[in-house]
């Protein structure tokens, strides 16, 4: 992070923001369900514990597993969400994730391949219309996808299954849910077949693309694969891959064979091994660093094939490769970090400021109100500004909005320094001490005032907080935005809020947040305690619910 950045950053400016640091290592596993059974149920015994311990012990991370295979509900499969679920996990390991992000683990099986949920609508029309002239009977198509004009472009939507086997989902009735289901796959299988011939009678006269006609044959790991690895630009430093090959499966017990191969009426199939091979022995070695690819041979043994016992050392080869693997990727992550003291200012200042945009990101109404608080911006008034009113009625987004108001719109001649705190949301911001050395940082380093002369106990700090607010000047006016302050602990007495000052400087404002229920007075002490503070009845500012229009008004 350059200096103009953190410069920015201690600002309180909300532009460009970079992203802030993760305190979670979190890994999507992706692999088919039945091969791989073996080697999931051993990290998760054997494994997944020890590297809990080790993040937490020596980086202070979280560490989470997300593994699909255990965890898709019947309704996600009724909705046909399982792939779209799948993706969005991906996605959040990409985002959140400390280092390690994907890990998959292939072996000689494609596995389940889905026709897709959602089409765009002229595209199934030109498929529709092929197998029409082919003298096909599309009448199953036009059963299942209904189309959703509401959507730029349309897309014609797979349609619940319950919505039309109803009886899918019944548990009560176990004889009921067994038929559905069959005709389910059953109808699963014939749509599938409908689609693929379209895509390839399309694809040969030059209608569709390769990439278009492969999304009507490609397996949900495949996707998970494209979207975890051969889309990623930085495979080195997120990405591990393991490939597992077992030599001689007894392809006479289909029931067993079928569990590590795709079978087709009794036989291999064909379509999904090439398939595979082009993914895991093409693809994927191409774009994964070769330090993060492992490869294991092993011998099918016995009536199960694979087992733990016969297969001990393997297994116990392939957990030290994975921790080893896991622990040098969070490593190398944190090595980059900056944990020196003013780079975990900054990732406190981050995280504030990104929960501001956040907070804003989708802000309707409230006019009436943010002309008043621009009012008290704008104005000499030496004295807080308190919004107030119940639980979840509306005072974060609106003191958010203030803040990105305050620095784009109303004062954005003086460049001024915004200090934003959600109170309550990070540990140095939920008891007084370290918010109040938090924000006297920043404030400290935008006028470039020493770090060491913040004390550390409450009662001078207070006061050096309260000196250093006459530090604001025209040129660099000062504005310290603070929710929910009567969440705040550690205060020095039974008042959460007594610490605050009711005279502020010149170029200087302050703005809070507290609750306030007008039958709840443990709730509102501390509003009734800051009415007695700032004896100012223009300077408090009430949030109210929704209310109708305001509400139409959003939705509209």
């Amino acid at each position: 992070m350059d200096d103009r950045v953190i410069d920015s950053i201690f600002a309180g400016s909300l532009d460009n923001l970079p992203p802030v640091s993760s305190k979670i290592v979190r890994i999507f596993t992706s692999s088919t369900f039945t091969d791989t059974t073996m080697e999931r149920n051993t990290l998760m015994a054997q494994c997944y514990p020890k590297l809990k311990d080790f993040c937490r012990e020596k980086h202070g991370l979280e560490f989470q597993v997300v593994d699909m295979r255990w965890g898709v509900r019947d309704e996600a499969t009724d909705d046909h969400m399982t792939t779209e679920l799948c993706m969005k996990e991906i996605e959040n390991c990409q985002r959140l994730s400390m280092g390690p992000n994907f890990v998959v683990f292939l072996g000689q099986k494609y596995g389940y391949r889905p026709i897709p949920t959602y089409i765009v609508s002229s595209e199934l029309q030109l498929f529709r219309d092929n197998l029409a002239d082919n003298g096909v009977d599309v009448s199953l198509l036009d059963t299942w996808y209904r189309k959703d004009t509401n959507a730029v472009p349309p897309v014609s939507v797979l349609q619940p299954i319950s919505s039309i086997l109803i009886n899918f989902n019944n548990k009560r009735v176990p004889k009921l849910q067994q038929h559905d289901q069959a005709v389910w796959w059953d109808t699963l299988t014939r749509m599938q077949k409908l689609l693929r011939k379209a895509a390839l009678n399309l694809y040969g006269a030059g209608k569709i693309d390769k990439e278009i006609k492969h999304n009507y044959f490609m397996s949900v790991t495949e996707r998970e694969v494209i979207n975890g690895i051969l889309n990623v630009s930085n495979t080195k430093n997120h990405c591990l891959a393991y490939v597992r090959h077992i030599n001689n499966i007894n392809l006479q017990n289909v029931k067993k064979a079928s569990l590590f191969l795709d079978i087709i009426n009794r036989q291999i199939d064909a379509e999904a091994s090439r398939l595979l091979a082009d993914l895991r022995d093409e693809r994927l070695t191409s774009k994964i660093e070769t330090t993060n690819y492992q490869r294991y041979v092993v011998e099918w043994i016995g009536r199960e094939g694979l087992d733990p016992d016969t297969h001990g050392e393997y297994l116990q080869n392939f957990i030290t490769h994975f921790y080893k693997n896991i622990t040098k990727l969070v490593d190398r992550a944190m090595r980059k970090e900056d944990s020196s003291a003013q780079g975990q200012i900054v990732t406190e200042i981050l995280q504030h400021l990104h929960a501001c945009n956040n907070s804003v990101r989708v802000f309707y109404g409230r006019e009436e109100s943010l002309v008043r608080i621009k009012e008290y911006i704008m104005n000499e008034c030496d004295k807080p500004l308190v919004f107030y009113g119940a639980g979840g009625c509306g005072k974060t987004s609106l003191l958010a909005k203030s803040a990105a108001l305050t620095q784009a719109e109303w004062l954005k001649n003086s460049k001024p320094l915004c200090v934003v705190r959600f109170l309550g949301t990070t540990p140095d911001s939920s008891a007084l001490t370290p918010a109040l050395v938090s924000i006297c940082h920043q404030i400290s380093y935008n006028y470039m005032l020493p770090f060491e002369d913040i004390p550390d106990d409450l009662v001078p700090l207070t006061a050096y907080f309260k000196h250093l607010l006459t530090s604001a000047s025209k040129e660099q006016p000062l504005i310290v935005f603070l929710d929910s302050v009567d969440q705040l602990t550690g205060t020095q007495d039974a008042s959460k809020v007594s610490w605050l000052p009711t005279r502020l400087p010149p170029n200087c404002k302050l703005v809070v947040s507290c609750a306030a229920e007008e039958d709840n007075a443990d709730v509102s002490r501390e509003y009734h305690l800051l009415r007695r503070m700032i004896e100012a009845e223009e300077n408090f500012v009430e949030v109210t619910s929704l209310g109708e229009d305001l509400a139409m008004q959003v939705i509209r």
